[in-house]
């Protein structure tokens, strides 16, 4: 992995951002990437709620806590992840970067991307699918075998991704899932 100062990738080009809502007891997580078409790199920005009582159950065997220290993920209390928090990141994170629009599945989303609408922030739905997903894959897995994926060591990030199996239809189109279920990729699908 490659490290990439974010204050120059601002300079560079606005971000899209995308988020993965939980349903009980799950991960949250969102994420703006960059695009940077010089050298091909897809830069990445990305952040992971989780409910204490997630944590408290450790059926992943997550050192939770440190990762918190990291700064790469929150705790926050109780049994779910409440969707204002995703919203306070965009609008934090919109303070320091542009971000030219914000990906989203609709479901669970109504409410949230209401909010993030209201805001000023463009949305616009990527249904989670094979033909929706598949070209993306293709292009992410070139740019991971190229080194051209760069999430500055993030190894929350790169747990999500190790996490991922693809799935592949009769087309040969992909769909990314996970090993089981406690190898989350809530990450990755951001």
């Amino acid at each position: 992995d490659k490290e990439r100062d974010l204050n120059q990738v601002k300079d560079i080009s606005a971000g899209i951002g995308g988020f993965d809502l939980s349903d009980t007891e799950d991960h949250t997580s969102a994420c703006i990437e960059w695009a940077i078409p010089e050298t091909g790199e897809v830069v990445l920005l990305n952040h992971t709620w989780v409910p204490q009582a997630k944590v408290d159950s450790d059926n992943e065997k997550i050192d939770y806590r440190s990762l918190k220290e990291e700064g790469l993920l929150t705790i926050v209390p109780g049994e779910y992840v409440r969707k204002e928090l995703v919203f306070d990141w965009f609008v934090e994170q919109s303070k320091k970067y542009k971000i030219e629009k914000i990906m989203y599945d609709p479901a669970k989303a109504f409410g949230l991307v209401e909010e993030l609408k209201g805001y000023g922030f463009e949305c616009e739905v990527v249904r989670q699918g094979f033909i929706t997903l598949g070209p993306a894959l293709d292009d992410l897995k070139e740019r991971f075998l190229d080194g051209n994926v760069v999430f500055n060591d993030n190894r929350l990030f790169r747990w999500y991704t190790n996490n991922v199996v693809l799935k592949t239809d009769r087309n040969g189109n992909h769909l990314p899932t996970k090993q089981n279920k406690y190898r989350k990729i809530d990450g990755f699908a951001a």
